[in-house]
């Protein structure tokens, strides 16, 4: 106070508390460094939700959907940028392994092409710093927020059952959880001759650019289970998920945390 006393100010008039650091405050949809699920990716002309980091043989890579892609099934080495290509003009990285959809897969309804996933990997350009394992926590669950407040750490992969509560986290509508409905379910896709064989919904919120969002299930001192990647949604309230098990079936084994 000895300050105070010098400027002449009354020690009664003045209060003096200690707070937190003030620190910026990013988003999801920010440029955002050692990259991590959740975040806004951008591929030429649309928007999509990085899922996760993987390290495939040695290569640093990313997951995120087969249509999230300049092809949905094919690769055709996609440029991706963080947040945005107009903000961000170095693409973090490029598309790598895409697999086609075929009619020969067990299940697969006549006249329809089929995958397990809608998941296709990128690798890491060279310099880009990324979290393996890291998924960024905003506020919530359920309030729409973008505010990313800290990391998730994956720390195992799982399966979910009916009435599990999982979660995801994606550039649109933040971090949403919700309940897992139906588990195992070949789902056509509108407008397309494409299913998706054995996919897991969720009642939870989601909407246009989530696709890609990692799902876990529940936080536990911050470490959580990677459960898969976020696809499609019905509506608001009802979303669609590729199970990890079928993303690596389908992209060989992966290391995720």
């Amino acid at each position: 106070m000895s300050v105070v006393a010098r400027l002449g100010i009354p020690e009664a008039a003045v209060v003096v508390r200690e707070t937190e650091p003030i620190r910026f405050a990013a988003t999801l949809r920010d440029q955002v460094r050692p990259i991590v699920g959740g975040l806004q990716i951008n591929f030429p002309g649309f928007l999509c939700t990085l899922g996760f980091n993987a390290v495939s043989g040695a290569q640093n890579s990313f997951i995120t959907n087969s249509h999230c892609t300049n092809k949905q099934g094919g690769t055709e080495a996609t440029p991706y940028w963080q947040p945005l290509e107009t903000v961000q003009p170095t693409a973090i990285g490029t598309e790598v392994d895409d697999p086609v959809y075929q009619r020969n897969i067990a299940q697969c309804p006549k006249g329809k092409l089929c995958r397990r996933s809608d998941a296709s990997r990128a690798a890491y350009a060279s310099g880009i710093t990324f979290n393996l394992g890291g998924i960024a926590q905003t506020t919530g669950p359920n309030n729409n927020s973008l505010t990313i407040v800290g990391t998730f750490s994956i720390t195992a992969e799982g399966g979910a059952s009916v009435g599990q509560v999982v979660n995801k986290v994606g550039r649109t509508t933040g971090w949403t959880q919700g309940a897992v409905t139906n588990t195992c379910v070949n789902t056509g896709v509108q407008g397309s001759r494409i299913v998706q064989l054995c996919q897991t919904f969720v009642s939870a919120g989601v909407g246009g650019g989530d696709s890609g969002s990692p799902v876990f299930g529940q936080p536990s001192s911050g470490n959580v289970a990677l459960l898969g990647i976020l696809w499609g949604g019905s509506g608001s309230t009802t979303y669609v998920y590729s199970p990890i098990a079928n993303i690596e079936q389908e992209l060989g084994a992966l290391r995720t945390f």
